[in-house]
């Protein structure tokens, strides 16, 4: 099937997304039916036949399948002495939801988002997906080898394929550190706000009322992990903890 042909229509194009994805992903395209259907939340989708939404979702399942296959190929001929094991606990380092997230919200996913949430708050998740969305819609307007090149071009320019190798979970094993040598540690938010639908916390983390260290990221557990990564480096130094 034709698909831009089926997306395309009479419909007219739509210039702030057909801007969007010229500046997000070096594309080209006249076809912004689609995208703009990656960019619409359920809340805000109707009906167009029985049990079917023209929402993001089933862009979402497509570009989520299409992503993974992506990245695996990736580290299967990067990592070409690997077991499946490892190279499956490196795919799931790589995309993960905070991981999405954060890329959507660079790229200002969150400000054309369609959405109809009422008082309700945003969550972080929601950018992801959307931006799973766009990639089952690039890969629908412009094909597998396209969606690759944007693909790993987004990992490497947000630093998303060196986190394969970043495996510490520094708040815990500062909790191991402080059951094993009885110095309390307290986590202390001292900013949160939200602001289109994004949030961002800084938190503090101090080891017996002092303060060891400040992370700062989109969500709790991120900025907590950068805290106690300041702080682990304070303890251990260079060593591996």
């Amino acid at each position: 099937m034709n698909w831009r042909a089926f997306f395309s229509g009479n419909k007219k194009v739509n210039k702030e997304i057909q801007s969007f994805v010229r500046h997000a992903f070096n594309l080209k395209t006249s076809n912004t039916v689609i995208y703009e259907q990656a960019l619409r939340h359920s809340s805000a989708a109707t009906k167009q036949k029985i049990g079917i939404k023209d929402s993001n979702e089933r862009l979402e399942f497509l570009g989520d399948a299409i992503l993974d296959g992506i990245v695996a190929h990736y580290l299967y001929s990067k990592y070409s002495n690997l077991p499946e094991g490892e190279l499956t606990k490196m795919k799931s380092k790589i995309v993960r939801r905070e991981n999405l997230n954060m890329v959507g919200y660079v790229l200002g996913i969150d400000s054309l988002m369609k959405l109809n949430l009422g008082k309700q708050e945003m969550h972080e998740s929601i950018v992801g997906n959307a931006l799973e969305a766009i990639i089952g819609a690039i890969y629908l307007d412009k094909g597998y080898i396209k969606t690759r090149d944007v693909v790993l071009k987004l990992l490497k320019q947000h630093g998303l394929d060196t986190r394969v190798h970043d495996d510490v979970d520094y708040k815990s094993k500062l909790h191991e550190w402080s059951q094993k040598y009885k110095r309390p540690i307290q986590y202390k938010v001292l900013e949160h706000r939200n602001e289109g639908g994004a949030s961002f916390y800084r938190i503090a983390i101090n080891v017996e009322d002092e303060e060891w260290g400040i992370g700062e990221g989109n969500s709790k557990k991120s900025a907590e992990q950068k805290a106690s990564k300041i702080a682990s480096d304070r303890i251990f130094g260079n060593n591996k903890i």
